[in-house]
């Protein structure tokens, strides 16, 4: 029987049908999102700041010239300068990273078309996954333009070499090879893998 485990065992195998959603919109959305948090809090903070340089309590102590004397006062509960600062830390490294992780992610090679073709082949076979998928999870690699691949073959820049693996061999497996049961290989793609 298909399931994942069987899924990820093939693309363990052939590391070229290792192929996954980006999720652009999620992560700019993710993004925007945590970007407005940290707008919203820097102004709290900055707020925080001017409310303090401007008080008229003489005993209220300025606390921008020390960090020690920002926090000693937070512990004694008489500001949340330092808490809300404690508060943008957290959510500031967090953007940082999701940052950096979209721009790698965004620099990992889109899958060649032909091991995507493989891939949803192998899903649709009953030797392969036999449509295990269900419900949205088996529209996962139609979004062809949201792909990542873990390992992408770099097809030939021979234009010739190119149209034969990605055109003709294709072609040739769909139209004869299949009749006769014959295997091929283009690029690291099995299509008859179990």
């Amino acid at each position: 029987m298909a399931d994942y485990h069987k899924l990820a065992g093939m693309m363990a195998h052939h590391e070229e049908l290792a192929i996954f959603r980006r999720f652009d919109t999620l992560n700019l959305k993710n993004l925007l999102y945590m970007q407005a948090e940290l707008i919203h809090l820097e102004a709290e903070l900055r707020q925080m700041e001017l409310d303090e340089k401007i008080s008229a309590d003489p005993n209220k102590p300025v606390h921008p010239m020390s960090v020690y004397d920002l926090r000693e006062v937070t512990c004694t509960g008489k500001t949340t300068q330092w808490a809300k600062y404690q508060e943008v830390q957290g959510k500031l490294q967090a953007y940082n990273s999701a940052v950096i992780q979209y721009f790698a992610l965004r620099k990992v090679a889109k899958p060649a078309a032909n091991s995507i073709e493989c891939l949803q082949e192998w899903l649709d076979r009953p030797e392969g996954g036999d449509f295990f998928l269900k419900g949205r999870e088996a529209d996962t690699w139609e979004a062809v333009n949201d792909l990542v691949a873990l390992d992408r073959r770099q097809p030939s820049d021979d234009a010739l070499t190119s149209l034969i693996n990605e055109k003709l061999v294709p072609w040739y497996h769909r139209r004869w090879a299949q009749r006769f049961k014959v295997k091929y290989y283009v690029f690291g793609c099995f299509p008859h893998i179990n």
